[in-house]
């Protein structure tokens, strides 16, 4: 487990310094296998919306914001999903007790949203801005 973390460092570290380098094709890359080795590594996601947007691929930084969301969402309902199989009379107890403090939504999750996974929606909400403009302008386009 140890050598694990020690291995996903010293990759980061290496794609960091080939962003440095200028070859960000090859920082993507080791940022890609790390994400999908560990599928919440939310550092190689966000070096990969980095990259993603300075090269102005807003398509493509849109896919790998969507799919962070949806490792950490995965991540989130496995862990509540854990807890309810290891204990389920503590686990209904806790949801109840969350339920009536207003602490989780109408289909049972927190209400509380982790900070990533919240600037995460956000840059989402701001790149789906971004790309309208073009896709209407290629619409436009396409209809001469």
């Amino acid at each position: 487990m140890a050598k694990q973390k020690i291995a996903r460092k010293t990759r980061m570290d290496e794609a960091r310094q080939l962003e440095k380098e200028g070859k960000s094709a090859d920082a993507l890359k080791i940022y890609r296998a790390l994400a999908r080795r560990k599928p919440l590594n939310a550092d190689a996601y966000n070096r990969m919306m980095v990259i993603l947007r300075k090269q102005k691929k807003y398509n493509a930084e849109l896919e790998t914001i969507r799919q962070a969301i949806a490792a950490a969402e995965t991540a989130i309902a496995s862990s509540q999903q854990a807890f309810d199989d290891k204990d389920r009379d503590s686990a209904a107890l806790s949801r109840k007790l969350a339920t009536s403090l207003g602490l989780l939504n109408d289909e049972g999750l927190p209400v509380y949203e982790e900070p990533q996974l919240r600037a995460w929606r956000k840059r989402e909400a701001v790149v789906e801005k971004r790309l309208q403009p073009i896709s209407k302008a290629h619409h436009k386009k396409k209809s001469f």
